[in-house]
């Protein structure tokens, strides 16, 4: 239990900081600081991005800018269907694991069926669908390959949605 308290802690504290966009630079430096003491891992952050250091790898996370979006992490999987109109909110990329928090002002059936169908048609085994009033998960799997959809039900109508991608292993 003790090893996915301390990178969770760590992931909850370090996106607490990233959220707070009117923080100054000084403030930044002692809270990287404390980051680093508390959890034993070397943070370096700067604007909207943090690279978190540990002994299994660099984890990167990344959250909108001022225009509210973030690029996709580099060699996220082109076959991975995303809503054709959305926004990323945030992006983390770990040792082969990717996860993408996206908004869309699709309707969240919609998106749920158009993914649904295009994963598929691109070759993705559903492995998990289910959907309750307002939220619903898929998963999918190829070769050896895993993708994990959550979405929910925007106040707006839209959706947002959470992808997480990597490898069975």
């Amino acid at each position: 239990m003790k090893t996915y308290v301390r990178p969770l802690t760590c992931l909850l504290l370090l996106a607490a900081v990233i959220a707070l966009p009117a923080c100054k630079k000084a403030t930044e430096k002692m809270t990287e600081a404390a980051l680093e003491r508390a959890t034993g891992v070397k943070v370096d952050k700067d604007g909207n991005k943090a690279t978190i250091k540990t002994e299994k790898g660099d984890v990167n996370i990344a959250t909108a800018d001022a225009d509210g979006n973030v690029s996709l992490p580099a060699g996220f999987p082109a076959d991975v269907i995303l809503p054709g109109k959305h926004k990323v909110a945030s992006v983390v990329d770990m040792a082969g694991m990717q996860m993408v928090n996206l908004t869309t002002p699709e309707a969240m059936n919609s998106v749920y069926a158009e993914t649904d169908k295009g994963m598929q048609a691109g070759g993705w085994k559903r492995d998990v669908a289910m959907q309750n009033g307002d939220g619903a998960t898929l998963a999918f799997s190829k070769e050896k390959r895993q993708v994990f959809y959550q979405l929910g039900k925007s106040d707006d109508g839209g959706t947002q949605l959470a992808i997480r991608t990597g490898t069975g292993e």
